[in-house]
């Protein structure tokens, strides 16, 4: 792609600037080096003091996902100013092995406590939506290098997901269809295609608001992770592994979240990946409309080829910034 270009959302009332050519801006600000906790200091690494909630093995005495209280939350069952929970999966006992890294098996048992933990967590009392989300380097949030995920409660649906549900809601009553099994049918063709099997489309969306973003969309109308069938779950875990391992080949940080249907609604649950090259500036933080870098079809023919990662490229992809 060659010229900028303002796209909006498929459904939403949300922009988005494709504008490639401002990655090569010049651009002499530093940012830190992440830094790495040791597995000495790590309370996710076995030996840890800390009481896990539960734990799953495999054949052995030894854990290989463990789910336990964050031990700094935010929100807590006994504060009512503050009510929710907050916990963590911990995705291995191995020390900076990264998601990517795991057999396709390891990444199904993972997307298996998701479905748990999310189904748990949102029969609490009070809680109205519920979110399984990963952070992984610096620039996403990440405070501790050791490979896992977060579930957090929360007393009130967010006004980001509300303002979806209901753009959702007027698709369906408008068309008569989900608007996420239309994208599939509409972006079965396009250049936009990051992966597929029988079970799983994966797309890097017209107006993505991220570099290298990614929707991995079950093919069937599923409303949440909990209906998904072994086989949907294993062809996700194998997407997930595929292209997060590319993010990860480019050395960036990234995002990504499910967005699960509320109990009394039937909206199609969508895994939303956003790797994090840059940082959100002024314009993003006072508009809401992003600039993106990459445009999605470039994202997406970076995806699907077989050849490895360059130096520069990775350098590139470093330098994407906003």
């Amino acid at each position: 792609m060659s010229k900028n270009e303002i796209r909006k959302h498929y459904f939403q009332d949300k922009y988005v600037i494709i504008s490639p050519k401002r990655a090569k801006r010049p651009h002499y600000t530093k940012i830190k080096k992440e830094g790495e906790t040791s597995s000495s200091q790590c309370f996710m690494c076995p030996g840890s003091k800390e009481k896990p909630i539960y734990e799953i093995y495999n054949g052995s005495k030894n854990w290989i996902i463990r789910v336990m209280h964050n031990g700094f939350p935010a929100l807590t069952l006994d504060n009512k100013h503050a009510y929710g929970a907050q916990e963590i999966i911990v995705e291995t006992p191995e020390h900076l092995k990264d998601i990517h890294e795991f057999p396709i098996e390891h990444i199904k048992k993972i997307l298996d406590v998701y479905s748990e933990r999310y189904e748990s967590l949102s029969r609490l009392e009070k809680v109205r939506y519920v979110l399984v989300f990963k952070n992984e380097g610096g620039k996403a949030g990440e405070s501790i290098n050791h490979s896992h995920s977060q579930v957090i409660a929360l007393p009130m649906l967010p006004p980001h997901i509300r303002s979806e549900m209901l753009a959702i809601d007027n698709y369906t009553m408008e068309h008569d269809s989900c608007p996420y099994c239309d994208i599939i049918k509409k972006e079965k063709s396009s250049s936009r295609v990051a992966w597929e099997d029988e079970h799983i489309f994966a797309l890097c969306p017209f107006a993505s608001e991220s570099p290298y973003g990614v929707w991995f969309i079950p093919k069937r109308h599923v409303r949440s992770l909990h209906d998904m069938s072994q086989e949907e779950k294993h062809s996700l875990a194998h997407a997930m592994k595929d292209l997060i391992g590319k993010v990860s080949a480019l050395d960036l940080s990234y995002n990504y979240f499910f967005h699960n249907s509320l109990e009394d609604c039937d909206h199609h649950m969508v895994l939303k990946l956003a790797p994090r090259p840059n940082v959100w500036a002024g314009l993003e933080l006072g508009s809401g409309i992003v600039i993106n870098t990459v445009a999605p079809e470039d994202a997406a023919k970076f995806y699907r080829r077989k050849h490895k990662v360059s130096k520069k490229e990775k350098k590139t992809a470093k330098n994407q910034h906003i």
